[in-house]
């Protein structure tokens, strides 16, 4: 009997986690490598998942235990820590962030899906398709932790195809939510801006190199003043939703959902972000981040006067470089 309740609440959990139209046999044939027949037995109850399997599904789809066995506390979560190898910064990055964009990926198309970031800094999904914004940021970690010892100097770093391929993977997914939300601190511009000056006065970054970067800058101001005026994303028409908050952030907060997946990030490490898909997680990131509009002007479309001065003001911190 108590196999059989931990067998339902397994399944249960697992078609929570999956999209819906998604078959469950096949995605459960992809993650524990047996046939369909094995499959249905286990769904159909005739036999149990194993241990092995259950941990396979669990590190998979993000299943937690507690799921399973019917308790549920509000003071716990499952984080997914994303943690890069300092042996290989530059394959494991790639992975993670082909990682992310396939989670994205999974929501991206639903007519319902949300996408909603509170932010201290430049949004990756704007940067990463610039090369020497993405490399200085990834350089800067580099810098930064010591075990990495590949680079010394920013024009020594150079991004893997591969790498590349999943950064345009990433930045394609954030803009095929039907809906964005994006809260800005007045900080975004300032804060890369006085990175940028440290690694130049280090004679780490060269004065040619300063100005590439602020080029790029200039350009990424300009795509996101057109965002917020006309309220969406140029290619895909998908709606966008900008507002200047009036406070300060302590770090950038995500929230990325349908009716039946959803996600929360956390930026931590300057390039990395902790992640959990557990409901009261989520709901908490959803309820912060929608708590933050209070303090917060809305530019994209309506509030002219307060854009028009935004972007002024971030062009004028771009000037000092």
């Amino acid at each position: 009997m108590i196999t059989e309740v931990l067998n339902n609440n397994l399944i249960e959990a697992m078609r929570i986690r999956i999209p819906d139209g998604t078959n469950l046999a096949n995605v459960l044939m992809d993650i524990l490598y047996i046939g369909k027949e094995a499959v249905y037995r286990r769904l159909r109850g005739e036999v149990p998942f194993t241990l092995a399997e259950v941990a396979a599904i669990s590190k998979s789809l993000g299943v937690s235990l507690d799921q399973i066995i019917g308790i549920s506390s509000a003071n716990t979560a499952m984080f997914n820590l994303n943690f890069l190898h300092y042996s290989e910064p530059l394959q494991t990055y790639s992975s993670m962030i082909r990682r992310y964009a396939e989670i994205l990926e999974t929501m991206s198309g639903d007519p319902k899906s949300v996408l909603s970031t509170a932010s201290n800094m430049l949004p990756q999904a704007f940067y990463l398709k610039y090369d020497y914004l993405s490399r200085f940021r990834l350089f800067k970690w580099m810098y930064q932790h010591k075990q990495v010892n590949c680079v010394q100097k920013f024009s020594e770093l150079q991004l893997t195809q591969e790498l590349i391929d999943a950064q345009k993977a990433f930045v394609k997914a954030n803009q095929d939510f039907r809906t964005t939300n994006y809260i800005w601190d007045q900080m975004i511009i300032i804060h890369l801006v006085n990175d940028i000056k440290y690694f130049r006065d280090i004679n780490l970054v060269t004065e040619e190199e300063v100005e590439k970067l602020k080029e790029e800058l200039i350009l990424l101001l300009n795509e996101l003043e057109e965002v917020a005026t006309i309220g969406m994303f140029p290619k895909t028409r998908n709606s966008v939703n900008v507002y200047i908050s009036n406070i300060d952030f302590e770090a950038t907060y995500s929230y990325a959902g349908t009716e039946n997946l959803e996600i929360g990030m956390i930026r931590i490490y300057s390039i990395n972000s902790i992640t959990s898909l557990d409901k009261a997680f989520c709901k908490s990131q959803k309820d912060w981040i929608k708590s933050l509009k209070r303090f917060s002007t809305n530019i994209s479309v309506s509030g002219e006067i307060q854009r028009i001065q935004f972007f002024n003001t971030q062009r004028e911190h771009i000037k000092e470089l």
